[in-house]
């Protein structure tokens, strides 16, 4: 992993498996355009989701295939299997099938659960302690992109307790997401103990935008907005994440 370089653990970079990059060719641009960002190192996180990848572990092979033309195409950048787990098929799936697409080291894995649009419920909560009755932390994929509801707040502030970490989009603090999007983004940067930024690039419709992220973060007066895209992301990576680590909620 390169060190002084940006790290994705969102990004929809393997082709033809889900609403990410359509074909190969349109995976290594979406790369060449991550290091260009400033990125070292990606999580490949399709979809895990009936419609897409109903078995994980299909996603090692696939981004071993990845980066093994990375290589060949001289694409400098360092690719790890993972995935953007829907809470819907938790309980569906094999430890095998869960640790194939989790990150982190032994007694730390983590997986990236969905926060979905219409909002977090009760079935969010009970997917999410299921992982870590598992032995699975969690990290909570753009939460702040999920509609509002009184049900959210409950479900992110047990998650908060939990000790989850928040993985928050680099677009929508961009405010292309709207207005109410971007302010939701920086409240929970304020709010969680813990948050990365990932970019969640899908296509040449939705590119890597770290770079672009930190600079709105400085404008908002973010002192050290490094810290979110690089020591961040990196120590989940290496470091991983305790399941069901207490976590104080600050206000």
């Amino acid at each position: 992993m390169r060190s002084l370089s940006y790290v994705e653990i969102h990004f929809h970079l393997l082709p033809g498996i889900d609403d990410g990059p359509a074909c190969i060719e349109d995976s290594l641009a979406l790369a060449t355009a991550a290091v260009s960002d400033g990125t070292g190192t990606v999580v490949a996180t399709p979809h895990v989701r009936a419609e897409y990848v109903a078995d994980p572990t299909e996603v090692p092979v696939l981004v071993g295939e990845l980066v093994d033309r990375l290589g060949r195409e001289r694409i400098r950048l360092d690719v790890l299997p993972g995935g953007e787990l829907a809470h819907e098929i938790v309980e569906r799936l094999t430890a095998p099938q869960l640790e194939a697409i989790a990150q982190g080291p032994p007694e730390r894995r983590w997986l990236l659960l969905e926060a979905p649009f219409e909002g977090l419920d009760a079935g969010f909560m009970a997917a999410a302690d299921e992982l870590r009755t598992r032995g699975f932390a969690v990290v909570v994929a753009h939460p702040e992109r999920a509609l509002r509801t009184r049900e959210t707040t409950i479900a992110l502030e047990h998650e908060l307790i939990a000790g989850s970490v928040l993985q928050l989009n680099a677009w929508s603090l961009l405010g292309l997401y709207g207005e109410a999007v971007r302010t939701e983004a920086l409240r929970l940067l304020r709010v969680a103990p813990r948050a990365v930024i990932a970019s969640d690039a899908h296509d040449s419709a939705r590119m890597p935008a770290l770079r672009p992220a930190l600079e709105a973060l400085r404008a908002a007066g973010e002192s050290d907005p490094g810290r979110f895209v690089g020591p961040g992301p990196r120590t989940l990576l290496e470091q991983g994440l305790a399941a069901g680590q207490a976590a104080a909620v600050r206000t």
